[in-house]
């Protein structure tokens, strides 16, 4: 089946039910204010049912359609007069909420684009009068009918049978039957090329529908095409034809077709209900907004039209059950009663019990509401239950955080809310200042630190209000891969990283093994701290690499960055890498165990450093030492420090841990973070942490021989 050019439509959705919901006031402040003036609230819910019937979810009827709200006013002669007061173009724009005066009222709905012929896109209408009285919750359903003209087109298997080589009806939207017009979408046309149902609507000037149907046979005694035509007399919107085609031989065995029409009183089951769907309301207040539970129970309204079902709604990741298989739950939850006022009204309570089951905040409630009809109502509330929410906002490099809690006492003389860090029996407290919602208070408070957990509680005129709150923040960032745990050989070197991994640390390693894979300076060892859960740390040497028995010393080095490049006898390397700070460490924490020879040292320093100049890390130049390292409590990093033009930033806060002597086991040591005081309100942007077997190895100084071993370094926040 097909339809025509030019009246061609997507094979898409049939309108199904949707619901128009007409209630008066609800308790709202303003609302019962308008109700004390004589005027009511008109609420419109329209959607469309989960269930549809064409089935591709594509078309929308009620987005393609117009709803008219008209007054109507005593004509003096028994009758009324429509004074349209409100039009929404598409109908599902109307909106929730509208207020009328008290009155009487018409709501007129059509619904779907009007289509002259299709096979999905049908058009409906409808309407229905009511009353609107102030303060009335009033739900009025409104069903809507089939406008269109639907034609049923009934093969019987003779067709098939005596037309092997094809068959086809065409049904128009014109009074008179012609093939051309048909053929070329002239008209509004459907071609039936196998059994069903096509919806017409006359264009202006017709009164009639007209059929063809063709058929062609391979049978010796054919004579061509077949042809048969016909027409619906002034059919009806709403109403159902059928064409039935059957082939027989007459008593002389001439070919004949036997057309049918049969009139149906009414189209099969093609007519929807505007029924409202049920709802939930607050009793006494608008559920649009956020309600604040303060000492007395909260009540919701639960309406339909059909007897109630089923009754549930979520809240804080719970489901609640009222009503099952339209019987009110035998035990429900603490706090929560249903009392019904008849089968399809009831009211439900929550009291001091349930709200203390809730977190401290604005809870969301989702209800889902049934009727005995299978429509399904939905509706969401927002309740402020009181009592401190803990930490809404913190910068912990800083140290500086935002402390929330919900107030719902009318007009507080006093809202504090304190904090301490959990352990602690000492309370900081500060008075909290109300947001735009008259319900949300906030505070700042200093000395929040990383990956710790503070008790917040709110008071509210000197007294406890809510439960204790448990707040956690987050946890301190951690130097990647700084349990030495992957390693790969590229060529000569070994790398501290996974192969095809993230290059964080580096060693010397590819500028030392240019004379040989033996001079790798830094490596993976299985030889793990004790207690640690990896199998491997970083063994750190120092050598000295050689040609021919010219070479350099070359410390056993690790350190944050990558090796830059082998120049003559030396090299450089790139120290740092950029590192986020979300919070303010106070220390480092290492795992090492050092064998100076003789009487060299090791070290392990960290600087957290603001680059100012867009580097994002320093550059080392072993060949010209004496401008380019550094010291790790030295403020100012330069590429070149004789001369103050090449300055790069500064040096926040830095910690030093000299080697001086063997330690022949495991140890564990922190390493204090010195912060300076005049770049308190900066953040560094860059890390340089670095380990050496021999700490003046950047001056080809040291003991060969001289083994530091590191694992798990990780800062202490």
């Amino acid at each position: 089946m097909k339809m025509m050019k030019n009246y061609k439509g997507r094979a898409t959705v049939a309108l199904a039910a949707c619901s128009l919901l007409l209630a008066g006031c609800a308790g709202d402040t303003s609302a019962e204010r308008n109700c004390l003036n004589g005027e009511g609230i008109l609420q419109l819910r329209v959607s469309l049912p989960d269930g549809d019937r064409s089935g591709s979810g594509e078309y929308d009827a009620l987005a393609l359609g117009t709803m008219r709200i008209y007054s109507l006013t005593d004509d003096g002669e028994g009758g009324f007069t429509e004074n349209l007061i409100r039009k929404y173009k598409p109908a599902s724009e109307a909106p929730t909420d509208l207020y009328l005066a008290a009155g009487r009222y018409k709501v007129a709905v059509e619904a779907g684009d009007r289509s002259e012929a299709t096979f999905t896109r049908k058009s409906y209408a409808g309407a229905e009068t009511f009353i609107l009285e102030a303060g009335d919750v009033k739900p009025v359903p409104v069903v809507c009918r089939l406008t269109n003209i639907a034609v049923e087109v009934a093969y019987d298997a003779s067709v098939a049978q005596r037309f092997d080589e094809g068959y086809r009806t065409y049904v128009c939207a014109s009074d008179d039957f012609s093939r051309t017009d048909a053929e070329n979408g002239l008209v509004p046309t459907l071609e039936y090329t196998s059994g069903g149902t096509g919806y017409f609507l006359l264009p202006e000037g017709t009164n009639h529908l007209s059929w063809g149907f063709y058929g062609k046979s391979s049978e010796a005694d054919g004579s061509g095409e077949v042809a048969k035509t016909g027409r619906i007399e002034l059919p009806r919107g709403g109403m159902q034809y059928t064409l039935s085609f059957r082939y027989s031989k007459d008593a002389e065995g001439s070919l004949t077709v036997n057309v049918k029409v049969r009139t149906y009183d009414t189209s099969h089951n093609d007519s929807f209900n505007f029924s409202p769907q049920p709802t939930v309301s607050g009793d006494g207040f608008s559920i649009a907004g956020v309600k604040g539970y303060h000492l007395m129970p909260i009540g919701f309204k639960i309406s339909s039209i059909n007897p109630l079902s089923s009754i549930a709604f979520t809240a804080a990741g719970t489901q609640y059950e009222v009503m099952r298989e339209g019987e009110t739950v035998a035990t429900p939850a603490e706090g929560m009663t249903y009392v019904p006022s008849d089968e399809c009204n009831g009211l439900l309570t929550l009291d001091r019990k349930f709200f203390a089951q809730l977190p401290a905040g604005v809870n969301v409630l989702d209800f889902i509401v049934v009727d005995g009809d299978r429509s399904e109502g939905k509706a969401t509330a927002r309740i402020a239950v009181p009592g401190a929410t803990g930490i809404v906002s913190s910068d912990l490099w800083f140290g500086t955080a935002t402390l929330g809690a919900i107030v719902t006492a009318p007009q507080p003389s006093s809202v504090i809310i304190r904090y301490r860090e959990q352990g602690s029996t000492e309370w900081s407290e500060a008075e909290a200042e109300p947001g735009a919602d008259g319900y949300t208070y906030t505070v700042p408070v200093t000395g929040i630190g990383a990956g710790r957990q503070y008790e917040v509680q709110l008071l509210t005129n000197g007294l406890e209000s809510g439960s204790l709150t448990v707040a956690d923040t987050g946890a301190g960032r951690q130097v990647p891969g700084a349990g030495f745990e992957e390693w790969h050989q590229s060529g000569k070197p070994w790398y501290p990283y996974a192969a095809g991994g993230t290059e964080f640390w580096g060693t010397g390693n590819p500028g030392a093994t240019t004379a040989g894979d033996e001079y790798n300076l830094t490596m993976g060892v299985e030889d793990p701290r004790p207690g640690s859960t990896g199998r491997l740390a970083a063994k750190l040497e120092t050598k000295k690499p050689s040609f021919f028995g010219i070479g350099k010393l070359a410390a056993g080095n690790l350190f944050v960055g990558s090796f830059g490049a082998v120049s003559g006898m030396g090299g450089t390397v790139h120290m740092g890498r950029t590192f986020d700070f979300n919070a303010r460490p106070t220390a480092l924490r290492v795992w090492y165990k050092y064998k100076p020879v003789g009487s060299d040292k090791g070290r392990i320093y960290v600087c957290m450093v603001r680059m100012t100049d867009g580097s994002t890390y320093h550059t080392v130049d072993t060949n010209n030492a004496e401008k380019t390292t550094f010291a790790p409590d030295d403020e100012f990093l330069y590429a070149d420090k004789s001369n103050e033009a090449t300055l790069q930033g500064h040096i926040i806060a830095y910690g030093d841990l000299m080697l001086e002597r063997e330690v022949g086991e495991w140890t564990e040591a922190t390493i204090p973070i010195t912060y300076r005081d005049k770049y308190a309100s900066e953040r560094p942007n860059v890390l340089i942490l670095t380990a050496a077997a021999s700490y003046r190895g950047d001056y080809f100084e040291g003991e060969v021989g001289s083994t530091l071993f590191l694992d798990d370094v990780e800062f202490i926040y």
